[in-house]
């Protein structure tokens, strides 16, 4: 079928007055983007813009993809599904969409009676005995996007396999045939359920377990980006010890993203309102979340100046305060690939083991999943991605933020007590195990030109491997979509080596980008050089 007659089928079938209209307003430009293709889903779920279209988050996009779940729970005899959302425009009314397509199906659909993070989701889909949990998020992308995460019965995102099965399932639903009575109705006969405050208080308790130690008086800006941190992680915070002061216009739940309508605690524009609050109160530190609370974000004072840390940068401060403080039986530290190799350094100084794992969390709690099967679970002592992604303890199998926000405070008291910064203490590890720096460079490749575009440069970059990068000469490559470890599945990245440095290469799997994630291990000067040839270089390549 055309694009001409997907829109004219779905003028035709939809029943959805607001969709509707936009339907028959829509220009040739808009109808392509709209309909040129399924919304795929892939390692992360789906996650695209919100509106009318096959391409597009709505109601009967929803209702597809919880169709294709449920089928694939009735080939797997799996019966219980826990939902929840985050703060984003429709997202609460997604979460109903898709309840009541379970509930029609005859699986028992728990749903959260308000909006809650992401790690809470994956802990009460553990901790309910779901088979499946469904969190409605579009993560940090911009306002205009939402999205559909899928967990399994360990509260980890669905492995490679599974998800090429549900994937299947999509393919063959016409969301149109569904049928299904009001949210209300399943919930007075019981097969839609609100869970209870008790499942809440569960998580945060086992939170009080993680890392038992207060600080001394620390005060800390928080901004949930108006999402679903609004009420935990201040809560976590006071209960160590810290006063916590809101960023005006961030610390309640808005789809709407006023104050940052790319609400990814990455971007220095999304901390700007928290980081003004943090010089004014003169605060120890800035701690921001995205809408799903699973990514953090800090910032903190230098000088007359704030100093936003990188995820890497975090993460090589967790690992090296962690290996300081929890000493365990050989404690075993994941990072993604593209996450800092400094992390190696610090771990092989106290005999800690390091795993590297595709991008994506799911794998570091497969690998979790991996050490609970062999009773070697309390060797797990950290997860974290370069992609501001955290996790410590076993509650959960997803990152954490409301964990995060918990260490993060530890270490700034450690530091403020020592009368020292975040910075101070880099400075520190980069003068015992060396000077590594990273910058991460990323390229956009909008509507169906731009993913032919993606798709072709990546395959020249395959047949005709680059010999030099930045000026030196490569002298190793690797491509993982050719792997075939069982423990590192295949994936679409190209990881170069050369004189002091690294450069991977992977397509994003939740955004029209292709990333570089460049690594040089020199002088200051000599870092920065290399990354602005990288730049030059890459800017000639995919012009």
């Amino acid at each position: 079928m055309g694009l001409t007659e997907k829109h004219e089928s779905w003028k035709r079938r939809v029943k959805d007055r607001k969709l509707f209209r936009e339907l028959l307003a829509m220009t040739e430009e808009e109808k392509s983007s709209a309909f040129y293709k399924d919304l795929e889903f892939g390692t992360a779920g789906i996650r695209g813009i919100m509106g009318a279209g096959t391409n597009r988050i709505n109601i009967y996009t929803v209702r597809k993809i919880t169709q294709g779940i449920v089928l694939y729970m009735h080939n797997h005899r799996m019966n219980k599904v826990v939902i929840s959302y985050d703060s984003r425009t429709s997202s609460d009314l997604f979460a109903q969409e898709a309840a009541c397509v379970f509930a029609a199906a005859g699986v028992t659909a728990y749903i959260t009676p308000e909006l809650m993070p992401s790690p809470f989701l994956s802990f009460a889909t553990r901790r309910l005995g779901a088979d499946i949990g469904v969190m409605i998020t579009a993560s940090h992308n911009p306002r205009e996007y939402n999205g559909y995460k899928v967990y399994d019965a360990t509260g980890c995102q669905l492995r490679d396999e599974q998800t090429k099965e549900v994937a299947a399932n999509i393919a063959k639903i016409d969301a149109f045939r569904l049928r299904m009575h009001s949210f209300d109705y399943y919930l007075k006969r019981g097969t839609i359920i609100y869970t209870t405050e008790e499942t809440e208080r569960e998580y945060l308790e086992e939170i009080g377990k993680i890392c038992p130690s207060r600080v001394d008086g620390l005060n800390v800006v928080y901004t949930p980006l108006n999402g679903t941190g609004y009420r935990l992680v201040p809560k976590v915070l006071e209960e160590i010890g810290c006063k916590v002061i809101s960023v005006p216009g961030q610390d309640e739940p808005s789809g709407k993203f006023t104050t940052c309508p790319i609400p990814n605690p990455e971007k220095k524009e999304a901390l700007r309102h928290g980081i003004k609050l943090l010089k004014s109160e003169g605060a120890d530190l800035l701690i921001a979340n995205d809408p799903d609370a699973d990514r953090i974000g800090v910032a903190y004072i230098s000088g007359e100046d704030a100093e936003i840390l990188s995820g890497n940068e975090m993460g090589v401060l967790m690992c090296e305060y962690l290996l300081r403080h929890y000493k365990g039986r050989t404690p075993v530290i994941v990072k993604t690939i593209v996450s800092t190799d400094l992390a190696l350094k610090i771990a092989a100084e106290f005999g800690a083991q390091v795993i590297s794992v595709p991008t994506g969390f799911k794998y570091i709690g497969n690998v979790i999943n991996g050490l609970e099967s062999n009773g070697d679970e309390d060797k797990f002592l950290l997860g974290f991605e370069e992609s501001q992604g955290y996790l410590i303890g076993t509650h959960v199998r997803d990152k954490d933020a409301v964990i995060a926000s918990k260490l993060i405070a530890l270490i700034a008291n450690e530091l403020k007590k020592e009368g020292k910064t975040f910075g101070d203490k880099l400075k520190e590890i980069y003068a015992k195990y060396g000077n590594y720096a990273h910058r991460q460079i990323a390229y956009t490749f909008e509507g169906e030109e731009g993913e032919i575009k993606m798709k072709s440069l990546l395959a020249q970059l395959r047949e005709n491997p680059l010999t030099s990068i930045a000026g030196k000469s490569v002298s190793g490559v690797m491509d993982y979509s050719l792997s075939e470890s069982a423990d590192f599945p295949p994936v679409n990245m190209l990881r170069y080596e050369f004189d002091g440095g690294s450069l991977i290469i992977r397509p994003s799997g939740t955004e029209p980008l292709i990333k570089l994630y460049a690594s040089s291990h020199l002088s200051d000067d000599e870092n920065e050089k290399t990354f602005k040839q990288i730049k030059k270089q890459f800017n000639e390549i995919f012009a």
